[in-house]
C-alpha cells in the first residue's frame, strides 16, 4: 500500500467516524433530511473523495440513502422499514441473550449488574444522559457477553439505525414510564442469564424488543424510545 493510498484509507475511515457520530451520538440531522457532500467537506477539512467512501459504508449499514440526481439522505422511517429492524433486533437479541446465559463469566455478571444499577439510579433521579450511558453499557455488555462477534456487529448497526430514528422525534427521556419499564424488562433478562436458563434468557429479551416495538409504533409519527 502507497503512502498516498494509506492517507485515503485513514481519512476515510477518520470520515466514516465524524459522520456516523453526528448521525448517531450528536443526531446532528433528522430523520429524512438531505445531507451535503459539499458541506460535510467543508465542516471536516477534507475532499469529497473520502467523504463519498464514508457516505457508502453510511449506506450499507442503513443510515444514509444515496438517491440518484436527487442527492443523500438520512434514512426515513416509516411503518414497514420500523417493523422490519424491529423483527430482525428480536431475532438477534434473543440469540444474544441465550448465548449470554450460556457463557456468562463473574466479570460479565458483575458489569451487567453495575450497568442496570446506574440504568435504574438513572431513572429515578430522571437524569437522561446517564440513563442513555448506562443503557449502551447494559447492551454492549450483553453482546460482550455472548461472545458472537456477527451478532455484535448487526446488533451495533441495528441500534445505530434505532439511534437516528429517534433522532427526529420528541425526546425519548420524557417518557420515564416507559424507561422505568425497559430497567424492569432489563433486569429480567439478567435474572435469566443469571440462572442459566437459556429459553427463558431468549424469551424475556425477545419479550423487551415486541415491547419496545409496541411503545414506538404507538407514538406519532414513529416516534421512540431509548431501549
Amino acid at each position: 500500500m502507497t503512502r498516498a493510498t494509506l492517507e485515503r484509507t485513514t481519512l476515510g475511515r477518520d470520515a466514516y467516524g465524524a459522520i456516523r457520530e453526528m448521525l448517531v451520538d450528536e443526531a446532528r440531522f433528522a430523520a429524512g433530511e438531505k445531507i451535503s457532500i459539499e458541506a460535510l467537506s467543508r465542516d471536516l477539512g477534507i475532499s469529497r473523495s473520502p467523504v463519498w467512501a464514508a457516505v457508502s459504508r453510511l449506506e450499507a449499514e442503513g443510515l444514509l440513502q444515496v438517491v440518484p440526481r436527487q442527492g443523500v439522505f438520512v434514512i426515513a422511517f416509516d411503518r414497514a422499514r420500523i417493523v422490519a429492524i424491529f423483527e430482525a433486533r428480536e431475532a438477534l437479541e434473543g440469540m444474544a441473550a441465550r448465548l449470554a446465559a450460556l457463557r456468562m463469566t463473574p466479570d460479565d455478571h458483575a458489569a451487567l449488574d453495575e450497568a442496570l444499577t446506574r440504568q435504574a439510579r438513572a431513572v429515578a433521579t430522571r437524569d437522561g444522559d446517564a440513563y442513555r450511558i448506562a443503557n449502551l453499557d447494559f447492551h454492549h455488555g450483553l453482546l460482550a457477553t455472548a461472545r458472537n462477534a456477527t451478532i455484535e456487529t448487526s446488533l451495533r448497526a441495528l441500534y445505530a439505525q434505532v439511534q437516528t430514528m429517534c433522532a427526529g422525534g420528541a425526546s425519548p427521556m420524557d417518557d420515564w414510564d416507559r424507561l422505568g419499564g425497559n430497567v424492569a424488562e432489563h433486569r429480567q433478562v439478567f435474572d435469566m442469564i443469571a440462572k442459566r436458563d437459556a429459553d427463558a434468557a431468549e424469551l424475556a429479551a425477545r419479550e423487551h424488543v415486541r415491547q419496545l416495538l409496541d411503545t414506538i409504533l404507538a407514538r406519532a409519527g414513529g416516534e421512540g424510545a431509548d431501549a
